[in-house]
């Protein structure tokens, strides 16, 4: 009887090692494919990830991938997706195998995914409206309101050179008989005499006959103290904004500027934890076309990238500020507990150990 027993209890743990090995077994199969079409997610960030025109996907990133999938016979199909955030949550709930691009390994992200071993390293870098160095300064005058109050100066001297000539054009004296009667000569002479007072403050050589040319010509001098200082205040207040706001050569320089960065980005993260206050955008690239549209003083990138499109696209458009700061690593984005991992990161440090790394960065960086 007891031996009976002994026997089905051998039986039963036969039996439940054997349903848990083919458990294991299907999951491993399924988490390391290998005929199986596997889908990469990516978005495009020149220099790493190209979208070309027949649809396939090219840069630094996507030969990186080919030449690992390659190597390990993975047949794969891009998934090109509509943001960074959504290429994060492809591989986050599965939809993706894996995601590369580039790519940040952070904390947060390890959290809810995996990454492989670093294949760049990178830092950050600021981007920020190429003004030719500065403003010009018509246009600084411009905005200043400068122009409008001139203008506006212009026609009040109009209407004081009317005045001054209407009562001043009949006068008899000698001393006084400055203003000629004929209507354009004089309105021109007391016009030029309006203006001088107005810069000069005096125009001691011609005094006015009549009272109320008089009295007007000491309006006029008073009014024209208040004008000369607030045409001086709004330019230099401008230059004075204007060198401010080109005045940025670090992370530290962003504070109390219009600075705009992806959302859910390590540059948003950084930012954070500098309590830098910013507006969030799309992706890095809606940032830049902020920029570029000025309205925004900065934006903050993946310093790779950021070097790429100021030397291409955004040549004339924006240029770098200061250096590369908060030194990044990207990587290969894939689901948590993903088989494929291990195959990844021995491929990556082969592909490092037999030199096709450096041809991959001299190709798509150069030499430097």
């Amino acid at each position: 009887m007891f031996g009976v027993v002994l026997k089905r209890l051998f039986l039963l743990f036969v039996f439940i090692f054997l349903s848990i090995g083919n458990i294991w077994g299907s999951v491993a199969f399924a988490q390391t494919p290998e005929k199986q079409l596997l889908t990469i997610s990516t978005v495009e960030r020149q220099p790493f990830t190209f979208y070309n025109d027949d649809g396939s996907v090219i840069g630094f990133s996507a030969d990186l991938w080919d030449e690992i999938a390659k190597r390990n016979g993975w047949e794969y199909s891009w998934k090109k997706e509509d943001s960074f955030l959504a290429m994060i949550a492809a591989v986050k709930g599965n939809s993706s195998d894996a995601a590369i691009s580039n790519i940040s390994i952070t904390s947060e992200r390890e959290k809810i995914i995996d990454f492989s071993h670093a294949i760049y390293d990178s830092g950050l870098q600021i981007v920020v409206p190429n003004n030719g160095g500065s403003a010009s300064i018509f246009k600084i005058i411009w905005q200043s309101g400068a122009i409008q109050l001139i203008g506006a100066a212009l026609i009040v001297l109009l209407i004081i050179a009317h005045l001054l000539w209407f009562f001043e054009r009949n006068t008899k004296s000698a001393r006084h008989d400055y203003f000629r009667d004929e209507y354009v000569g004089g309105v021109w002479d007391a016009f030029w005499w309006a203006f001088i007072i107005m810069t000069m403050g005096g125009f001691e050589n011609e005094v006015p006959a009549s009272k109320f040319s008089r009295a007007l010509a000491m309006f006029w001098i008073v009014v024209s103290l208040f004008f000369v200082s607030t045409l001086t205040a709004k330019i230099t207040t401008s230059l004075t904004i204007e060198q401010l706001t080109s005045d940025i050569n670090s992370y530290k320089d962003l504070a109390g500027k219009k600075v705009g960065v992806g959302e859910g980005s390590s540059m948003a993260r950084f930012l954070d934890a500098k309590n830098i206050s910013y507006r969030k955008y799309k992706d890095f690239p809606a940032a830049l076309a902020a920029v570029e549209a000025g309205e925004l003083d900065a934006t903050i990138g993946d310093a790779p990238i950021v070097k790429y499109y100021v030397a291409n696209n955004g040549k004339g458009k924006v240029m770098l500020a200061g250096s590369v700061f908060q030194s990044d690593k990207f990587g290969i984005a894939l689901p948590t507990g993903s088989g494929l991992i291990e195959r990844i990161n021995t491929t990556i440090l082969d592909i490092r150990e037999d030199g096709t790394y450096a041809n991959l960065q001299a190709k798509w960086f150069g030499n430097n």
